[in-house]
């Protein structure tokens, strides 16, 4: 019987990966390890229970077992129903519940950086943007040893080169700010900042 429900990320995801002719389980773990700025696990738990699921839904089939015996993995194929909802999946437009996903743990620590002296905030907010530089150029470099051939697949791992770059000027910006706001008059060194 289908699962109730839209699927998550984390099974669409294999689901694609299967209809890539990624289909063991050790495979895909390998392989979104290799993946960058994915909010999903690669524990080889989530990824079976995950197979399990699909197989259950009757989205994925077992193939074969291959490899060395008492070392064997399960490779997947997909079902026509699997292959149906994995269209569906690319072909119909994303929910704003999927354009709202931005996620930013710097910006959740940036919601609460009054509770510091402004110096404090200056000293923070810069060793951000430093770490930040490191990741721009570190991810440029990765993204161009790790290149596709297929230029799609290059586009989508650009867009996380896109999001970090946003994020570098975002934190520009805020750096700005919490120096323009140290020149405020009443802004002592010794309290928070009230803003």
């Amino acid at each position: 019987m289908p699962k109730s429900g839209p699927y998550s990320e984390l099974e669409y995801l294999i689901l694609a990966m299967v209809g890539e002719k990624i289909s063991s389980g050790y495979a895909m773990r390998k392989e979104m390890n290799r993946m960058r700025g994915g909010r999903w696990s690669a524990e080889s738990g989530s990824v079976y229970r995950i197979l399990r699921r699909l197989e259950k839904d009757n989205l994925v089939v077992e193939a074969r077992k291959a490899g060395v015996p008492n070392r064997e993995r399960t490779e997947y194929e997909l079902t026509s129903q699997g292959e149906a909802l994995l269209h569906s999946w690319l072909v119909f437009p994303p929910d704003r519940t999927e354009l709202m996903f931005l996620v930013d743990p710097i910006r959740t620590r940036a919601y609460f950086l009054n509770k510091l002296k402004p110096t404090e905030q200056v000293r923070v907010v810069k060793s951000w943007l430093q770490e930040s530089r490191q990741f721009c150029v570190d991810l440029e470099r990765d993204l161009k040893a790790t290149a596709y051939p297929e230029s799609l697949r290059n586009m989508a791992y650009q867009n996380l080169l896109f999001l970090a770059q946003a994020r570098h000027e975002w934190l520009r910006k805020m750096l700005a700010s919490v120096k323009t706001q140290m020149c405020e008059p009443g802004m002592a060194d010794d309290e928070p900042s009230s803003a």
